[in-house]
């Protein structure tokens, strides 16, 4: 099973812009990870729901991150994840 990743986001965050160009070079290396991108002015009730109070917000299984990292450790953080289930 790959473990799902749902980013939460606003075009109107300025730190969610280096996070969505960790999140591209991720895609681009491990294409088989899904990502969900949620903008959250056009669906807030998704982040509320989810408890997600500020942007940006990766949420992967049962971790939130709250900001980009280096793309080495995100991958990590993933597949640490995933091997848990």
């Amino acid at each position: 099973m790959t473990t799902k990743i749902v980013y939460y986001k606003s075009l109107l965050c300025p730190r969610c812009i280096p996070t969505s160009k960790m999140l591209k070079a991720f895609r681009q290396r491990y294409p088989q990870v899904e990502i969900e991108e949620v903008e959250v002015i056009a669906h807030p009730s998704r982040a509320r729901e989810a408890g997600v109070r500020q942007v940006p917000t990766i949420v992967v299984g049962s971790q939130r991150i709250n900001k980009a990292m280096p793309l080495e450790r995100f991958a990590q953080l993933v597949f640490a994840e995933e091997k848990q289930r």
